[in-house]
């Protein structure tokens, strides 16, 4: 089983017990809804959040960071709220950090680009966002902390600022809980949910307290991840690419030209949360997964990977089909030459 502490400092057991928390699912089960029944629901992952084009934004971020840096921010989760207007925007970070460490500038960013989300929304009227580090319960009173002398920092400055909060993981003797060390720093309806430790995956003394991953790998974060959970992830993504690709395969009706989509692949393969995903690596992502059936294909039938992530391939027989299907049952996602990872680290041709 893996360690405590490194399963609630890791981001990608961080992103899908919040995954979990925002599902439509009965009281009764192993995990326990409690953001969706507090009224919360996804809205993207990764999407950007555009910068205030008020000068005194530019003026007062190049004072407090040394650059006037106008790049989106792309929190991890955005979330909406069935009634409430305030939209919550989570970062996961597998430790707090402090007032001058080097995830201030990205701090400053959010804290005033959240002030209003119209702009990144397209829309006219203000939409009032709310800035929300998930961490590990262990830091989250010195990370609020932290969050409100930015926050002060900024309004120094006189540049707008949105509100704070955190919420903290813990594993309690009854399994995986969500707080917040100031739950009045958090929107009405989370500060309602989130005023006692609320369980959120049920323990299972069996088991390890992993979840079934929706998201089993993030790109980018393997400096940060603890090798055996970043491997198996990885591994694990791979291979649910690889099966519903076989399945496509498989019930393709010969002699037809079977057109394969990555992105309903990495869809289906995240049990639909793909279609959610909106940060900057997502073409790089779906095009891995393109590679990745190509090729294990390509030595044995006939593949054309069009636009970087749409596939045909050719299956004019009964038996080139059954050659195929072997080709994926045998392909293996543990591959470090050809596993999602491999693939997207490679350097753009000029097909893609």
């Amino acid at each position: 089983m893996t360690a405590e502490d490194t399963l609630l400092s890791d981001q990608v057991f961080q992103l899908n017990t919040f995954l979990w928390a925002l599902e439509d699912l009965p009281e009764n089960g192993q995990t326990r809804p409690v953001l969706r029944q507090a009224g919360y629901y996804l809205s993207s992952i990764g999407r950007r959040v555009i910068m205030p084009v008020d000068e005194q934004v530019a003026t007062a971020l190049t004072k407090l960071t040394g650059t006037a840096d106008r790049s989106p921010c792309r929190p991890d989760l955005w979330l909406k709220h069935i009634s409430d207007r305030v939209e919550p925007l989570i970062e996961l970070k597998a430790r707090g950090f402090s007032p001058d460490s080097s995830n201030r500038r990205q701090a400053l960013k959010l804290i005033a680009a959240g002030s209003n989300l119209g702009p990144s929304l397209g829309e006219p009227d203000e939409t009032p966002g709310h800035v929300l580090y998930a961490t590990t319960s262990a830091d989250a009173n010195d990370l609020a902390s932290t969050l409100k002398n930015l926050a002060i920092e900024l309004e120094t400055q006189n540049a707008p600022t949105a509100l704070t909060g955190v919420i903290g993981l813990s594993i309690e003797a009854q399994g995986v809980a969500f707080s917040s060390p100031t739950p009045s720093d958090l929107p009405e309806p989370a500060a309602s949910a989130l005023a006692a430790p609320a369980i959120v995956l049920l323990h299972d003394e069996e088991n390890d307290m992993q979840p079934l991953y929706f998201i089993p790998w993030i790109p980018g974060i393997d400096d940060s991840q603890d090798a055996e959970l970043h491997s198996a992830g990885l591994r694990e993504l791979t291979a649910r690419v690889l099966t519903h690709a076989l399945a496509d395969v498989g019930q393709a009706q010969t002699p037809t030209t079977l057109s394969m989509d990555a992105s309903v692949l990495l869809n289906r393969a995240t049990f639909g949360v793909f279609t959610h995903w909106r940060d900057a690596e997502r073409k790089q992502f779906r095009e891995a997964a393109a590679k990745i059936v190509e090729r294990a294909l390509k030595p044995v039938v006939t593949v054309r990977r069009d636009a970087g992530s749409h596939l045909e391939i050719d299956l004019p027989t009964r038996e080139t089909q059954e050659i195929a299907i072997d080709r994926l049952e045998r392909a293996d996602p543990a591959d470090p030459k050809a596993n999602l990872e491999a693939v997207s680290a490679e350097p753009p041709t000029l097909f893609d």
